[in-house]
């Protein structure tokens, strides 16, 4: 598979594709986890069972319209290097204005190895998303029926988010605890689109933790790691900033998960 392919094919499987358009070129075609270690993590994992009344679209504060559907609709983006934006307002940078291929290419081969895993999970736990076992349910983005119909555990954006904040974590430290809490604010915003139940997002951030503890471990991964950290610090040094930051605050006002 061609390296835009491999993560355009994860997108979509993650069911969290904001566009159509194809992503930027990138130059890798695989992710840093080879079968073997994919399988050891994926053997640890069960589905929580999913437990009725406690979902994001039982509360007004999550429906269509309201600012946290609108971030969660900004959320599903999930591809770099647009999806680096969404750390952009806790750094005080704007990462997707200007080219960063370090960071864009190990957030490429993170999403890899989570499409990966989440393939596996997910084939052998099927489950309905919400928006197919309820068909009333207004999803926040397009869908067609392969979509509605696709896995909904794990979460495979809450997987992708979490292993997000843990790398965005180890790019800028000083800023590690609020950057691990806004790759959970990707995972759930999931389940605010309705396409994934609580209980997937739960166990979705905390298998992308394994995710990350075990890419981190890998050789190829520190070199990624050291060019993506330039580049986040020269950005920050840049002085822009996110004009969309104060939408963002107003959507993020904790509710809890």
């Amino acid at each position: 598979m061609k390296p835009a392919a491999a993560v355009l094919a994860a997108c979509l499987f993650l069911g969290a594709c904001a566009t159509a358009r194809p992503p930027l070129p990138a130059p890798i075609a695989r992710g840093y986890l080879d079968a073997a270690a994919l399988d050891q993590i994926a053997v640890a994992y069960v589905p929580t069972p999913v437990m009725p009344g406690n979902e994001p679209s039982d509360h007004a504060n999550f429906g269509p319209g309201t600012d946290r559907w609108w971030l969660a609709i900004a959320h599903a983006e999930l591809r770099p290097p647009e999806a680096a934006q969404h750390f952009d307002c806790i750094l005080g940078t704007r990462l997707a204005g200007k080219p960063r291929p370090a960071l864009s290419r190990v957030m490429s081969r993170l999403l890899v190895d989570t499409d990966a895993l989440t393939r596996r999970l997910a084939e052998s736990h099927p489950r309905q998303r919400p928006i197919a076992v309820d068909r009333t349910l207004q999803p926040c983005q397009r869908i067609n029926d392969a979509t509605r119909d696709s896995p909904s555990w794990p979460a495979g954006g809450a997987v992708a988010g979490a292993v997000y904040g843990e790398l965005f974590a180890q790019l800028a430290p000083d800023q590690a605890a609020p950057l691990r809490l806004r790759g959970l604010d990707i995972g759930f915003s999931r389940a605010v689109c309705r396409m994934n139940w609580m209980t997937d997002f739960h166990d979705g951030a905390e298998i992308g933790r394994a995710v990350y503890a075990r890419a981190a471990g890998t050789p190829a991964f520190a070199a990624d790691l050291a060019a993506a950290q330039a580049e986040i610090a020269a950005a920050r040094a840049e002085g822009l900033t996110n004009p969309g930051c104060a939408a963002e605050r107003r959507a993020l006002r904790r509710t809890g998960y």
